[in-house]
């Protein structure tokens, strides 16, 4: 079941509307309706699965009616691709909140927490639910294109933040590479969790050493000092 009481599924909380004060009263309405569907949608993905989510399924976990529901989204396709794209925007936001807490006072970023950390978001109802639609996306035309086109968002997202969060890191000529290695490795060995059940944790470790070599040429560099040079640029 998911609920409120996950927290790794409410950790960061649901999108919150902008400041009211400078929107209508019913412009604040309809924006917590609609954050609240999405919400109800991706609780639907995750325990009823994709095939079995319907529009009014939605709308009653939501508790709204079936005329709000087609006002912020006239078909199920509607509600798919923003059902999608809000999925990934709570993915990397997670992940943003997660690595800044593991950096926090770091003069150089902490390797190795930050891919303990990013592991256990992997265990998160978020991952579940998009391995549940990457899946799915297979045999079904409309969700592939939802999930390829949001995926390329995504994927620049991704890349900016984690410049970002690691900028003594992002001054490797492995950056990108380490990146890649990291994703695919510890997305992979998650995918493989939720389908078998076993994991090869002692995978975890070799990354761990790998990555930690791939940034040999960046260890001198710390966190503080490439954010006072951009900010000097």
């Amino acid at each position: 079941m998911l609920d409120a009481k996950d927290k790794s599924m409410t950790s960061p909380k649901p999108h919150k509307v902008a400041d009211s004060r400078d929107k209508t009263w019913q412009q604040t309405k309809s924006e917590n309706t609609r954050a609240a569907i999405l919400e109800a949608a991706l609780a639907c993905f995750y325990d009823l699965g994709y095939r079995a989510t319907t529009t009014e399924k939605v709308a009653k976990r939501a508790g709204v009616s079936r005329g709000a529901m087609l006002y912020h989204f006239p078909s199920r396709l509607h509600l798919v691709r923003a059902a999608v794209r809000h999925l990934n925007v709570k993915r990397l936001q997670l992940f943003e909140e997660r690595e800044l807490k593991v950096n926090e006072g770091a003069e150089y970023t902490r390797v190795n927490e930050g891919i303990d950390a990013y592991w256990q978001q992997l265990h998160s109802p978020l991952f579940t639910i998009f391995h549940e639609l990457r899946v799915a996306a297979r045999t079904d035309d409309d969700l592939q294109e939802a999930m390829a086109l949001d995926h390329q968002e995504l994927d620049k997202s991704w890349a900016k933040v984690a410049a970002s969060l690691f900028p003594d890191l992002a001054q490797s000529e492995d950056f990108n590479i380490a990146n890649l290695l990291t994703m695919f490795l510890l997305e992979g060995m998650a995918n493989r969790g939720i389908t078998t059940g076993t994991i090869p944790d002692k995978m975890i470790p070799w990354l761990k050493t790998q990555l930690n070599s791939m940034f040999a040429d960046v260890s001198d560099i710390g966190r503080s000092t490439v954010k006072t040079s951009m900010t000097d640029e």
